[in-house]
């Protein structure tokens, strides 16, 4: 079968494509749903009704988008209603233009007046006359229409806002542009296609129409131009019907078929290549059948290679469809309208989203599937659309670029063709198609022809991204190898497309926290973004965003997820302030728990109040954070629900697996802060793990605060460059969580991280064993406890870490054993000092006595004072029995406790301590010697809080002091008025033994001379 006659598909005979418009019009049901057919109609309607006053209509369309097409059929309306109708280009006009005025009641087809831009400065007074004539006749009266054809950029370059008219009639600029109407004229929908070609077979006299079933394919790979469409129809379609196989290969082998596409490319011809080597002639035949269809009811075209790509479906008569969506469905109805049965039928199914280009809004239609199935009675199936465009050429949207001339078109296609190709090229496309989105690049390193490094500015941060194409294992090493050695923090990677290697790249990627998307960049991809590349290089051309959005819009959407991505990263969801707005405080409710099995959140505040909280809390001093909290319901509702609430730990009906401790957001932050961290400091990031960990057992070691061993100098540069460390909360607790929770060295090298506090711990046990420890106690007192703290106690506790951390190679309980070792040895520290000061203090006090002594010598007494026999009794019970004392007088302060006089006694201490001048963390050997020196010196400490205590004995000493002090003043008195009476007294003593020797002599020697 063959055509009777050829269809003209140039300008020089309009008639036919009017016979065309009057066959597609003479079916009313049909023609609210052709876009370009139903403006053209209203144009007509427009034309034939009568006007008071002149109208202007701005026809705007890119180039072969129809807009000869448009003023061809208007033509031959006019025509055969005897209108008096003129069609011109712009630039014969120009010498002409008296003639806008005299033409009244007629119409004017002006094609071409982006001529008007392009030849401003040569025509410059003719076209400002034009315009001026314009502007005249939109103010005037009469029946007449003009229009003016132009492309899109035309448009804005002559009426937008800066543009020729503006600059030409700045006054009345506002006025003219609203007499100025607009009709942008849209791309031919698949039913205007199948109508088209409907009416010219019905001109060429065939009259069988079950071809139209088959011509899917072509509506797709054929350029969106109605001149293509006719030259289709008649080199291909009339001379191969009703052969499907040669209309297929002329389609896509032929030149006649190639030239359909300007991108020279209707089928992939690789890919059908590589499917037909595996088909027989009988598979092959099914292959073209269903890809010229690729809507079809009969399941036997359904080949081997075909399964997995074949959505099942039913057909669903197109006016019960309109009936449904009386407004249409957008462009959901292109991809789902068919041919079957010498009608038009939608195919429909719950998998719709499969069938339809990704950016096509199905919601809808998805609300109505069950309700459209009912009207079905044919089953039916269609190609997802992720394989038909994966073999054939697909033209969505048209290019998403606008050329000013069918030259610079011409030259772009050229440009495309060169650089298909050329992986540089499409990465340098990708990149300028990321400025397109609104991505400000600010500096792009080349490093290789497949790598770049881009530093990007997204909203207030400045971040990496990596694009690359590798297309061989050696090239995927090679980027491994530059993202290892980067000195710059990587946010994220685009790679296109690689066929191998991925998983040693995956690998290293998850390791080092940056996220990746892989874009899919198909052919006709590649071109679109080699034309935008085109407009930024050689410009003369307008980029449109909507184009952009059915064409590019998932890599547009990739790349954003990416940015979504990295933002989440950077900027981190801040927790809400919990009630008692301490978080780490809180959490060491949790970190300190002693084992890592799970337990109740009752058992875990019951154990760490005990061993932590009763055993390590200081009066007064800051040597451990942790939060006050009085009671495990208390602990429960303000801080297990809390940080379970915001998914920082785990609990399964209040029990925590220590093993298994954090939320989710605990866990993605440590993950990510490591592979920060491994980005950062490379093979280095185990050492500076264990010297974070060792920031926070001990801060205040100066050697810790320069910025590589203090992690939150690194991640304040990293998450909150423009704060200072400490103004954000949040990051704060996720930096120190992460560390000491040991989840930031799950994704490091644990084992090395382990080994490195192992020593650590090694060094420690060596300064644990230390005699002065015996006098390590210490007193504290908050509102509602007080108690006596024991080094030796500390150490027990010390002890019980030290086998759950290296038993269980626990980083977390590693952390507790050396943050808890650091205060013994802090306090160790405060006690050898102390007793060291306490030794002076003992000389001072024997000083003190000694002037008693003194005093018994000058009055002759030789008995012993009781009160200073006690005082001296006191130093050697402090001395030898200084654990009994402190027995007792924690038994004391634990009395208190429970008659709930901790308050009082409280302030008591605070008395106490503030009058005889000591800190109120120092060592309770200290304060006891201390207590003592400042009561012999005559200060009284009032108050029977410790009535029974070694403290009680001190305090009753005030009037020995008192005394002691009289006695001192006087003996001091007494040498200072007469500083030789004890020497005079010296000398009488010696003189009175010489006289009394000497009379012994005397006698001697008479009675030896009988005299006696």
């Amino acid at each position: 079968m063959s055509c009777y006659k050829r269809i003209s598909e140039t300008a020089s005979d309009s008639s036919y494509i009017y016979q065309i418009f009057s066959c597609i019009s003479e079916n009313p049901l049909y023609i609210n749903r052709l876009r370009f057919f139903k403006q053209v109609k209203d144009e007509i309607d427009r034309i034939s009704k009568t006007k008071q006053s002149p109208e202007i209509i701005s026809l705007v369309a890119d180039w072969g988008q129809g807009k000869s097409t448009f003023l061809d059929i208007i033509e031959e309306y006019a025509k055969s209603k005897n209108i008096s109708v003129i069609k011109v280009p712009f630039v014969e006009l120009l010498s002409k233009t008296e003639d806008l005025l005299t033409f009244r009641n007629n119409i004017y087809l002006i094609d071409e007046v982006e001529s008007s831009v392009d030849y401003f400065a040569e025509y410059q007074n003719e076209i400002k006359d034009f315009w001026s004539k314009v502007k005249e006749l939109a103010n005037s009266t009469g029946n007449s229409i003009v229009y003016l054809s132009m492309t899109p950029s035309a448009y804005s370059k002559i009426f937008g806002t800066g543009g020729l008219i503006y600059n030409l009639f700045s006054e009345t600029y506002p006025s003219l542009l609203e007499r100025i109407r607009k009709v942008s004229i849209e791309n031919p929908s698949k039913l205007e296609f199948l109508l088209m070609l409907k009416c010219m077979l019905k001109m060429a006299n065939v009259k069988d129409f079950k071809i139209l079933q088959y011509m899917d394919l072509p509506y797709w790979v054929i350029d969106q131009e109605r001149r293509k469409y006719v030259r289709f129809f008649n080199d291909i379609l009339c001379d191969n019907l009703p052969n499907i196989d040669r209309i297929f290969n002329e389609l896509a082998r032929s030149e006649k078929g190639i030239s359909l596409n300007s991108e020279g490319e209707t089928i992939k011809l690789d890919t059908l290549t590589k499917m037909e080597n595996e088909l027989d002639s009988q598979e092959s035949s099914n292959l073209y059948r269903v890809l010229m269809s690729r809507i079809f009811t009969d399941e036997k075209l359904i080949i081997k290679q075909l399964e997995g790509h074949v959505v099942k479906g039913v057909l669903l008569p197109y006016l019960k469809w309109i009936e449904i969506f009386p407004k249409g469905q957008e462009y959901v109805e292109d991809f789902l309208l068919t041919y079957y049965q010498d009608d038009f039928h939608v195919f429909i199914s719950d998998n719709i989203e499969s069938v339809v280009y990704e950016s096509i809004d199905t919601s809808k239609l998805k609300e109505n599937i069950k309700k459209l199935t009912l009207f079905s009675k044919t089953e039916a199936y269609a190609l997802s659309w992720n394989f038909f465009e994966s073999v054939a050429n697909t033209n969505i949207g048209g290019l998403v670029v606008e050329f000013k001339s069918r030259e610079i078109r011409d030259k772009a296609l050229q440009f495309v063709n060169t650089y298909i190709t050329d992986r540089e090229k499409e990465l340098e496309s990708l990149e300028y198609f990321m400025e397109v989105l609104g991505i400000k690049i600010d500096s792009a390193n080349r490093t290789r022809d497949y790598i770049r490094f881009l530093k990007i500015v997204d909203r207030n941060d400045k971040i990496t991204i990596i694009l690359a194409k590798p297309s061989n294992e050696d090239e995927i090493k090679s980027l491994i190898k530059e993202i290892k050695e980067s000195d710059d923090i990587i946010h994220g990677i685009i790679l296109i497309e690689p066929q191998i290697g991925k998983e040693e790249l995956s690998k290293t990627l998850d390791e080092l926290s940056i996220p990746l998307i892989e874009l899919k960049i198909t052919t006709p991809k590649k071109r679109q973004l080699l034309y935008l590349l085109f407009s930024k290089i050689y410009g003369q051309s307008r980029i449109r965003l909507d184009s952009i959005e059915l064409r590019l819009g998932d890599l547009k959407n990739s790349i954003s997820s990416l940015l979504l991505k990295i933002r989440d990263n950077l900027n981190l969801k801040q927790l809400p302030i919990p009630k008692n707005k301490r978080l780490i405080q809180s959490f060491n409710w949790i970190i300190f728990y002693p084992s890592i099995k799970m337990a109740n959140a009752d058992e875990v505040f019951d154990k760490v109040n005990d061993i932590i909280n009763e055993k390590f809390r200081m009066y007064g001093s800051k040597q451990f954070h942790l939060e006050d909290i009085e009671t495990s319901n208390t602990f429960i509702e303000d801080v297990i629900t809390y940080f379970y609430n915001n998914y920082i730990i785990k609990i399964r009906a209040n029990y925590i697996d220590f093993e298994d401790l954090a939320g989710d957001s605990l866990s993605s932050f440590s993950k990510l802060f490591a592979g920060l961290i491994r980005q950062k400091y490379k093979q280095e990031a185990e050492d500076v793990v264990f010297n974070y960990i060792m920031y926070y057992v001990n801060p205040q070691d100066t050697r810790r605060k320069d910025n590589k061993n203090n992690p939150l100098a690194f991640a304040y540069q990293i998450f909150n460059p423009d704060k200072k460390i400490g103004q954000n909360p949040t990051l704060d607790f996720l930096v120190y969580s992460s560390i000491v929770s040991g989840e930031v060295a799950k994704y490091l090298n644990k084992d090395s991280i382990y080994m490195k506090i192992n020593d650590q711990i090694r060094k420690i046990k060596e300064k644990l064993d230390n005699p002065y420890s015996a006098y390590g106690y210490f007193i504290t007192a908050k509102k509602r406890g007080a108690a006596v703290r024991s080094l030796e106690e500390m150490r027990e506790v010390i002890e019980t870490y030290e086998k759950s951390c290296t038993e269980n190679k626990d980083i977390r309980l590693c952390y507790d054993y050396l943050y808890l070792s650091n205060i013994y040895l802090e306090l160790l520290r405060e006690t050898e000092k102390s007793v060291i000061e306490t030794d002076k203090i003992v000389e001072e006090i024997s000083k003190k006595l000694e002037v008693v002594e003194k005093a018994k010598r000058y009055v002759k007494i030789n008995e012993k004072i009781e009160e200073i026999e006690k005082v001296r009794e006191i130093v050697r019970e402090l001395k030898d029995n200084f654990k009994i004392h402190m027995d007792k007088l924690a038994k004391r302060i634990q009395e208190i406790n429970e008659r709930g006089e901790t308050e009082s006694f409280k302030r008591y201490l605070d008395y106490l301590l503030t009058t005889i001048h000591v800190e109120d963390n120092s060592n309770l050997y200290f304060i006891l010697f201390k207590l003592l020196k400042e009561t012999l010196n005559g200060i009284a400490i009032v108050g029977e809080e410790l009535k029974g205590t070694i403290v009680d004995e001190i305090t009753s000493l005030s009037k020995v002091g008192i005394q002691l002090n009289n006695i001192e003043t006087i003996v001091n008195e007494l040498e200072k008025i007469s500083p030789e009476l004890p020497k005079l007294r010296e000398n009488v003593e010696r003189n009175t033994q010489k006289i009394t020797q000497l009379i012994q002599e005397i006698k001697e020697v008479l009675e030896e001379h009988g005299f006696g």
